[in-house]
Formats: structure tokens, sequence, C-alpha cells
């Protein structure tokens, strides 16, 4: 008789795993509750307690250092408002002094009450008209206090100066809060910052008071504010009502019925505490109470009090009318105050006592849900994973057909699963097998494309992108249907070149054949070879310098010999002249020589001159003495000579003689080119630091495209010209780390501008 083997269904073992899980775990939560120590408990709502405390502290202290810092720079900006000369005295329509003397301020319906202030001026204020400009001033910190209280913990920004002016936002009718005679600067937010309590000028703290505008108990940062005379000139201040600390900071907390909350100063006058909001005063009263003089205390909670001031946090417990109490305290930085949390340690119990009768229900509830969730997992899992591996199996052998497995087939243990993994490793097995040889196809092809310095991409026939190794500005889609197109009509590869803003790129286009001749996809390289050409141009460019170095040479030894001759001539000619009658005419020429000297100096040495000779240099100088050598020409012609050169125009270095010969090199090409009445503008101004000199004529303009190429080498359209003029003038602006450039603002006219940093940096 065959043995009959027994097949465990997953799902009746899933149920029975599931409910010994449950079992084991109300028993270890039930011994969790029963036997945990109570001490164990009490520390960690200590150290709970602890670490609220110290938040609350670390925030209340942020908030503070957020409004001293901008009380702060509220009056840094108040006191250059103050240095500000041309704030009027005439005062708008929208204030209006009222019959019983004070001024105020209309309401702007059309903005918030934030956006707009009020002001308040008691009668006893002289209306003088440096009130009227003090008005004017101050109504500028309209937009900084609106988004103060936007931004900020503050229900009131405000500045009260000496002459008794307020101003306050957000919009409120001062004159009702106020008398109309009422003195701001003998109310505590400015005593406490003037002068005499605040040498050091720094924002300060007032005790809490009864604030006037009915906000209740307040404490005010004010920060003083002094004139272009030192002088006291009025205080800033930011109101923070105590109600909005005790709703952010002091609620919430599971005190019990006796807990209480204290903020204190290390002296013991007391802040805030929990009973504040039934504390009634005055407008304007101070509240100073000590919390070692209100009523009487046990010795046990003044040493925990004095610990707890003393002390940068921690938690004091001390006995009191038959009951344990515990404090938790925390400094706040930065305040000289401490958060002080006292709590009945029985009522702290109560509150965090076990419910084992709630316990209890859950229990139940949560064995009833076990069973629920048993009975719909053997109805609803077993039998889906059994078509669900059949199915499988089909699958991995390419058959999509539903087929039911038979029960005869079904031998291993846990029989749904071992059928569903033996499928999933069929399809597994062949997925691998393809994933694997498509990862070697694709790691190939990677290779090849990483290795590529420019771009290649494979295109269907309908301009579809299949591989693509990088982007290409040279290839765009007008490229590719383009390419397409030729391809199919030539059969064939062909090579281009585009120009796409302003690069270069070399595109070869490669068709991939069909078996029957037609075209699949093109193969499209792209390359960007402006590089190399710009390389080929720049070695023709040097091939010129070197010409144009060694012309340079030889014309500067030719120079040099001429200019002996002149000048030598020059000599006999005055030693000749007894009478002196051209020793004027012959100390130009001495003069001119000397300059054409310095200025072929100035050609063979401006690449290596010293740095450390550097002068202020005064460009209307200069020009003055070009136009005094050119003269003789200047008036031959008759040209209309025009400057605008300004007087304060001047840069500090050492190119001198490289300026002169810049100037002089166009002017006297101005002059040249310049026709019998024609005209020259010479201007210089200073822009951004940079001396800007313009030169401009109507003597028919450059006939040369573009015009840029003015500064290559050898380049003229004079019969004579040597070509090298404004090549060395180029050079020696870049020398000076200028820039130079020729437009032709109308036709018949040249303009050469010319930018040289003011300092240059040598």
């Amino acid at each position: 008789m065959k043995k009959v083997k027994f097949r465990k269904s997953l799902a009746t073992n899933i149920i029975v795993i599931f409910m010994v899980f449950n079992i084991l775990s109300i028993v270890l939560f039930t011994y969790y509750v029963t036997i945990k120590e109570e001490s164990k408990s009490t520390e960690y709502a200590k150290k709970s307690m602890q670490e609220i405390v110290d938040e609350k502290s670390e925030l209340i202290a942020i908030t503070f250092d957020r409004i001293k810092t901008q009380v702060g720079l509220l009056g840094i900006w108040t006191e250059k408002l103050l240095q500000d000369e041309t704030i009027s005295q005439d005062l708008s329509t929208e204030y209006v002094l009222r019959k019983d003397g004070t001024i105020v301020r209309k309401r702007d319906e059309s903005v918030s009450i934030t956006a707009q202030s009020n002001i308040m001026v008691p009668k006893t204020t002289v209306k003088t008209a440096e009130l009227m400009k003090e008005i004017n001033l101050t109504e500028e910190l309209d937009e900084a206090f609106a988004q103060i209280l936007e931004k900020e913990d503050v229900t009131w920004a405000y500045i009260a100066t000496k002459d008794n002016l307020l101003r306050c936002s957000p919009y409120r009718k001062l004159q009702d809060d106020f008398t109309s005679d009422h003195s701001q600067i003998k109310d505590i937010f400015y005593t406490m910052a003037n002068e005499e309590n605040n040498p050091q000028r720094k924002p300060v703290w007032t005790p809490p008071y009864t604030d006037y505008l009915g906000t209740g108990w307040t404490m005010t940062c004010s920060q003083p504010v002094y004139d272009a005379n030192d002088q006291l000139y009025g205080v800033i201040c930011l109101d923070l009502a105590i109600d909005n600390i005790k709703e952010k900071y002091f609620e919430g907390f599971s005190l019990g019925e006796s807990g209480k909350v204290y903020w204190l100063d290390h002296e013991g006058n007391i802040l805030y505490h929990t009973d504040f909001s039934r504390v009634k005063a005055d407008q304007g009263q101070v509240y100073e109470k000590n919390i070692f003089t209100e009523g009487r205390m046990s010795s046990e909670r003044v040493n925990a009090l004095k610990a707890a001031l003393d002390e940068d946090s921690g938690i004091e417990v001390f006995g009191e009318d038959h009951s344990q109490k515990m404090m938790v305290h925390s400094q706040v930085p930065g305040t000289d105050s401490a958060l002080i949390i006292e709590i009945d340690m029985k009522e702290y119990k109560t509150t965090n006592e076990f419910d084992l009768k709630k316990a209890g229900i859950l229990i139940v509830i949560d064995l009833f849900l076990a069973a629920v969730f048993g009975l719909l997992l053997y109805d609803k899992f077993s039998r889906p994973m059994k078509d669900l591996v059949n199915s499988a199996n089909r699958i991995s052998k390419g058959d999509y057909s539903s087929i039911q497995a038979k029960q005869e087939d079904c031998e291993d243990t846990y029989y749904e699963i071992s059928q569903l993994n033996q499928a999933f490793m069929a399809m597994n097995d062949s997925i691998e097998s393809y994933t694997e040889t498509l990862l070697d196809k694709n790691r190939q092809i990677n290779t090849i494309l990483d290795t590529i310095e420019g771009t290649l991409m494979i295109v269907d026939i309908d301009g579809m992108i299949k591989i693509q190794s990088k982007v290409s500005s040279g290839i765009t889609q007008e490229n590719i249907t383009r390419a397409i197109a030729q391809v199919n009509e030539q059969k064939q590869y062909f090579t281009e070149q585009l120009i796409v803003d302003g690069e270069v790129y070399k595109n070869v286009y490669y068709p991939i054949m069909k078996e029957t001749g037609l075209v699949d996809q093109v193969v499209i390289s792209s390359e960007c070879i402006t590089k190399s050409i710009l390389l080929e141009k720049e070695m023709q460019q040097l091939e010129k310098m070197a010409g144009v170095g060694q012309l340079s040479a030889a014309i500067v030894h030719e120079l040099k010999n001429v200019l002996a001759l002149i000048k030598g001539a020059a000599y006999i000619l005055d030693l000749l002249d007894e009478k002196k009658t051209g020793a004027k005419e012959i100390a130009t020429i001495m003069k001119a020589v000397e300059e054409a000297e310095n200025v072929i100096t100035t050609l063979l040495d401006f690449s290596r001159r010293d740095s450390s000779g550097s002068e202020m240099i005064h460009i209307g100088t200069l020009v003055n003495q070009i136009l005094l050598l050119s003269k003789k020409e200047t008036i031959g012609k008759n040209i209309d000579v025009r400057l605008d050169v300004d007087v304060s125009c001047y840069i500090y270095s050492s190119g001198r003689e490289a300026l002169k010969v810049i100037l002089q090199n166009i002017i006297i090409n101005a002059n040249q080119a310049v026709s019998c009445d024609g005209w020259i503008e010479i201007s210089c101004h200073e822009i951004d630091s940079r001396v800007l000199i313009r030169i401009r004529d109507n003597g028919g303009g450059i006939r040369i495209e573009p015009k840029e190429r003015v500064f290559e080498p050898f380049m003229t359209t004079k019969e004579r010209g040597t070509g090298i003029g404004l090549w060395i003038t180029k050079r020696l602006v870049d020398s000076l780390e200028g820039e130079i450039a020729v437009t032709e603002p109308t036709n018949g006219e040249t303009e050469f501008v010319i930018s040289i940093p003011k300092n240059r940096s040598e």
C-alpha cells in the first residue's frame, strides 16, 4: 500500500504562525505592563519633560534674539535716515491737526492696517518745521515695520522721539489710547533705553508691563537712536505680548491640576507665571514681583528655586504639603533667565497610568481580528495561488492558456509556493540568458561610443534617434531629414560642413542597407572642427607676425638713422642762425624728433616694460601735445578740430609713451583721411572706472570689410601705407589692458573707440 504523504498548505501554516505570534505578543505585553518598574517609568517621564523644557527655552531664546536683531537693524537704518538732507518739511494731507492740539494720521482704506502706521503728537509739543520733517522721516519706517510684523512674533512696532512724536504700526487710533498731553519719553520702554540707563546704546528688554494699546502684559525690546550730533533722537521699539509667549511656548504641557510654569530672571523677578492673565493693572504699570517675596514658601521650595536659577538645566525634587513635587528647569540662552515647570508627581503619574481594562478590551479585539484574518487568508490565498502557479508554468514554456494543475502532481511541501518558485526559476533562466546577451551587446556599444571624441548617432528612415553617444549642436532635425533624403537617393555616404552658432562642424552620413537594397538606418558622425581651423589660421598669422618682427627691426633701424640726420640738421641750423629767428621752429623740430625716438623705444620695449614706474597720465594733455605736432597739416587743410575732453580724465599707469603712440597714430590717420574743410571730433569721459576715448572724422570711411581687419598687419588702403600702424596701435592698447574698436556711425564717417581702465592692474 502506497504511503500517503501529508501536504501542508501555506495558508494553514500562516494562520497557525499568526495565532502563535499574537498569543506570545499578548503575553509579553502583559508582562511588560505588570512587571516594569515604576522608577523606570518615572525616569523616562523626567527625561521627556527635560527635553521639552530645554526645547522651549531654546525657542524663547531664538525669538528674543531675532527681535533684538531686527530692532538693532531698524536703529541703524533710522540713523542713516537722519543723515538725509532731502527730507521735506511739508506734510501730506493725510496728517491732521485735531482740535485738542494733537496731530494724527488719517486711515488709508486702500492698504492693510499692517502696511500703514499712525502717529500721535501731543498738544504740548511745539509744532515746528523740524517736527514736520521728523514726521516725514519716520514715515519711511512703514515698510520695514510691515515686514517685521509679518515675519516675527511682534504685536506692535513703533518709534518714540525726544520731541514726543510716536509712530506706531499696525494702524490704530492712538488718540483713543493716549491723553492729549501724554509724554512718551517718561514710559518705561523709553527710559530704559536712554543715555542715562543704557550708555552702551544696545537693545534692551523691559520687564513685563501693561501695554497702552490694550494688548495686556507686554515686554518691549528698545533700541536707542542717535543723530549726527551724537544726541539721543528717540527709541525704536518692538513689542512682544505675554499672551503670545504663553500660547506659543507655555500651553500644551500636561501639568495636572496644580502644575505651574515660571519664567524668572536670576534675581527671582517674575517674567511670566501661570496666573499672569488674572493679574490686572493700569496702563503702563510695570510688573515688579519677585518669586521669593510672593507669600510664604517652604525652605524646600526656596532651595529648589535657587538651584533652578543657578544651574544650566536639571530636575529638582522636593516635598511640600504632604506631596512630592518636581521642578524641571533650563536656562534661556542669552537672556539671564530660566524656564521652570513645576509638577505634582502624584498627578503626573496618574495622567500616565496604564489602563488595564482598556488593554483587556484591545486584546480581545486583537484575537477576534486574528481569527477573521485566518479564515479570509485560507479562502482567498490558497486557490488563487494554485492558479498562479499553473499559469506561471505555462508562461515559462510559451503557452499562455490557463490550465489547472492536477492534485496528484502536488507532492512537495508547501505545494503552491514550491510550484510557483519552479515556474519563476524557469522564466528567470530564460530571461537571464537573454538579458545577459543584451547587456554584453550594450556594453560593447557603450565602449565604442565612449571612445569616440565627436558625436555618433543612428537614426531610422523616419528620423527617429535609436542610439546617440552625446548631444551635438551640429546635428539638428533639419540636418537629419535632409541627410536621409540624400542617402536614399544616392545610396552612399557623403560629407558636409556646417556653421552653427559660430562653430564649424564636419558631419558624415553613412547608410545602413537592407538585403533588398533599401536604406534601413543612417549612421551620423559629427565633429566640431572649429579649433582645427582656428589653429591653422593662427599658424598663418604667426608666420605673418614673424615677418612683421623682421620688418619692424629694419624699420626701426632706418627710422633711427633718419631721425639722427634730422636732429643733426636741426642742431646745425640752430648754430648757423645767429639771430635766432627760427629758434621756435627748430625747438619744435627737436621736440618732434625726441617724441619720435620715444615712440620707437616704446614700440620695441612695450611688451617688457617695468610696471614700477606708474604715474598719473592726463588724457587732455596728451591730446593737446599731439594736436600741436600736427597743427601745420590741420591749418593747411582748414580742419575743424572739436574737443570734448573731461578735465578729470586720467589713468594711473606706466604706459605714457604707449598711450601717446596710440592717440598719435589714430589722430594722424584722421588728419590724412580728412579732406579740406573737414572735421575731427575727439572726446574723453570716465565711465565705470574706465576712460572712454572717441576719435571721429568725416574722411570718407574705411573700405575694408569687416572693419576689425584694419588691426591686422599689412592691412592698408593707402598707396604708400605699410599697414602696421593700426596693428601696433592694437598691440599697445592690449598692453594697457584696454579695448579698441572701429565703426562707421554714418556713411563717410569713421569712429575709433578706445576703452582703458583708470587704474591698471600691474
